[in-house]
């Protein structure tokens, strides 16, 4: 039977338990990045799966794991992708019904924080859903039509992936889009607003990473 869901865990910030319990559902297979293992361990969750090269993993927390379950990939130090990449990989490799990744945003890395938002173009490209949620975040990569929901004020980033995209129509944002382009490294899309629950963002060509903000 395919996977419904896989949920990344990494080692980023992760400061409301409860919102990411609320998140997650009993048939998710769950990847646990390095010290994310962490993460899911003090939410009393059983990883399914521990890939990386362990370097933030908390001494307790190793002694915790215990192949076959979780399963462990171990990759060295020294390597041509980070170890979320390599999450990522596994989990497209799975072929599930959607991808959700969490505790990905924070810490002091730009370069870590701006590679681990492109790294949603993987999922894209392989036809599976994908986002990055955390507590004030949700981030998509969009190719065709998304929809947001939230309240009204909420936030929504559009910035073109491609060197141009093409907007066919947003419908439920303060500043409306219809057949107009966004282009690359532009912030014409920049803190455009919910007005109602529900925002649609629909595009004929390009590539758009999708930010909303709660």
């Amino acid at each position: 039977m395919p996977l419904k869901r896989v949920v990344i865990i990494a080692n980023g910030d992760f400061n409301n338990r409860d919102f990411y319990r609320r998140l997650l559902r009993g048939d998710d297979y769950l990847i646990c990045v390095n010290g994310g293992t962490g993460h899911a361990l003090a939410m009393g969750l059983s990883p399914d799966l521990v890939i990386g090269d362990l370097d933030s993993l908390a001494p307790g927390d190793s002694e915790r794991i215990v192949p076959p379950k979780p399963r462990l990939i171990k990759h060295p130090r020294a390597k041509n992708k980070s170890d979320l990449e390599l999450a990522v990989d596994q989990a497209v490799n799975m072929k599930p019904a959607e991808i959700l990744l969490i505790g990905i945003l924070g810490g002091e890395r730009a370069d870590h924080a701006f590679a681990n938002l492109l790294l949603l173009c993987i999922p894209h490209r392989a036809g599976i859903p994908a986002q990055i949620v955390d507590e004030q975040h949700e981030i998509k990569v969009i190719g065709a039509e998304a929809i947001f929901e939230g309240n009204k004020g909420d936030y929504l980033s559009l910035f073109s992936l491609t060197a141009e995209t093409v907007v066919i129509e947003t419908t439920g944002l303060k500043f409306p889009l219809k057949d107009e382009s966004l282009f690359f490294s532009s912030t014409r899309g920049l803190s455009n607003e919910l007005i109602r629950s529900r925002a649609r963002v629909k595009i004929k060509s390009g590539l758009l990473l999708a930010i909303k903000v709660s």
